[in-house]
């Protein structure tokens, strides 16, 4: 009879063991649940500032090519557009993604960062007329489409696993 006592303490004592180790378990997936979901708002919150910004300036370019808004305005506003956009840049370096989303945030970044100098090569265009600023804004304009796509890709590859 002791031995029995004793083996019903060794099993009571490994399913103690075993629960332990799958609350653990289930609280650590819970936790890592809860930063990825966390990273993801801010990341996309992050898009759509970007995203918003860029409206609001087409919108002012807009105004202007149909003479509703004077160069000089255009040229206020986009001050103004340049350092909100150059700080939102910097919310990238904030984030804490997850190990396997590292490459999308840094191509999320380079993406926006292609943009701001695309719209200040646009700008320098407006005052100075000179094609080559245009020309150059359109390629670096072509550069942020394409880091994003990268960025996408990436991201969507790390969401699945692949990655």
């Amino acid at each position: 009879m002791k031995k029995s006592k004793k083996q019903n303490i060794i099993i009571v004592t490994i399913a103690v063991i075993i629960i332990g180790a799958i609350a653990g378990y289930n609280y650590s997936v819970e936790q890592t649940k809860q930063k990825g979901l966390k990273f993801g708002n801010e990341l996309q919150q992050i898009q759509e500032d970007v995203k918003q910004l860029q409206i609001e300036f087409n919108s002012k370019i807009t105004q202007w090519e149909e003479g509703d808004l004077s160069q000089q305005e255009l040229s206020e506003y986009s001050k103004n557009h340049i350092e909100k956009l150059q700080n939102v840049i910097l919310k990238y370096d904030d984030l804490t993604p997850p190990k396997q989303f590292a490459p999308s945030v840094e191509l999320f970044k380079l993406s926006t960062q292609a943009q701001l100098d695309s719209d200040k090569e646009f700008i320098e265009w407006v005052k100075t007329s000179d094609d080559s600023h245009n020309i150059r804004s359109d390629s670096l304009l072509q550069e942020s489409f394409e880091y994003e796509m990268m960025a996408l890709g990436e991201f969507n590859a790390a969401k699945s696993g692949l990655r």
